[in-house]
């Protein structure tokens, strides 16, 4: 696809009243977080980009080179939201919810602490707009925030923001939830759900919640147990109506962190060297730049 800078004016900063233009590179490389410059913070998406291309990886983490967006899945966005909102209905209540009753999981409800959240230098994590500290599972909820952990005794911070944590009182665990958002005609189940390639990524994606949920030193076990709550809008209706009709479906996994570490560790090895990797051969990214390079001259 073909992204454009917004057209317009900058209003803020150094670049006030200057014609936007698309520069491929940022100004300012931000790799820190609370106003603290030693610590280097990685998120679960730049693992995620390490694991598919490290050339790319290297090129927008380190370099600041800016990738060409993606358009805004606000659809997903909505969904998420809402079952956000859902679940902590029953989480104030602290009662199941109406699917874990359905897949015989009536033992599990969404998890409730109500502790101050504490980022990883001990400080109260505290909205900009509310100025209450954030209870923490808003705060591992929140993109900025979430999920926290120094890796080792590195600079290297880690972090990501899961969707939800259920609490499992059969067995006083905590268990990683993530919401998924899809329109396909095809009906979801356990058997089918994980084929397809880009399906790797959503066990990748929680794989490393449960590394981050492990290092939170809580008094609860954590469950090799995850759900996906996918919620599939099939189309199969006579009419739009002004609605859709979405078919939620539980799917279970197993997680697990065995090699999670040396593959972090390579990640940060990669950050650390002055040498750009090699790209991956199937990233289309570096393809369309090889392949452009060889007739532009920008």
């Amino acid at each position: 696809m073909i992204d454009l800078e917004k057209d317009g004016i900058y209003s803020k900063g150094k670049r006030k009243g200057q014609q936007r233009i698309a520069s491929g590179i940022k100004d300012e490389i931000t790799v820190s977080k609370y106003g603290n410059p030693e610590d280097i913070w990685l998120s679960r998406s730049a693992f995620d980009e390490f694991k598919k291309c490290k050339r790319c990886f290297y090129l927008i983490r380190k370099k600041g080179f800016i990738a060409p967006g993606t358009p805004q899945f606000t659809m997903n966005s909505t969904t998420d939201k809402l079952l956000k909102k859902e679940f902590d209905l029953c989480r104030k209540d602290q009662k199941s919810h109406q699917i874990l009753i359905e897949n015989k999981l009536d033992h599990i409800i969404p998890y409730k602490n109500e502790e101050i959240a504490i980022n990883i230098y001990g400080d109260p994590i505290i909205p900009s707009k509310s100025k209450i500290p954030y209870e923490k599972m808003e705060a591992w909820r929140s993109n900025y925030h979430g999920l926290q952990t120094r890796f080792k005794k590195t600079n290297f911070i880690l972090y990501g923001s899961v969707d939800d944590i259920w609490f499992d009182t059969k067995n006083n665990s905590l268990i990683i939830a993530d919401y998924k958002s899809q329109a396909n005609e095809k009906e979801v189940t356990q058997e089918t759900y994980w084929d397809g390639d880009f399906k790797t990524g959503y066990q990748r994606q929680l794989d490393f919640y449960f590394y981050l949920l492990k290092q939170q030193n809580l008094k609860e076990t954590i469950s090799n147990d995850a759900y996906l709550l996918v919620v599939n809008a099939r189309g199969l209706e006579d009419k739009f109506d002004n609605k859709l009709l979405f078919e939620s479906t539980l799917v279970h996994t197993k997680v697990k962190d065995d090699a999670l570490e040396n593959e972090i560790q390579e990640m940060i090895d990669v950050f650390n060297s002055d040498n750009v990797p090699e790209s991956n051969k199937l990233c289309k990214n570096c393809a369309y730049a090889r392949q452009r390079s060889v007739i532009d001259k920008l």
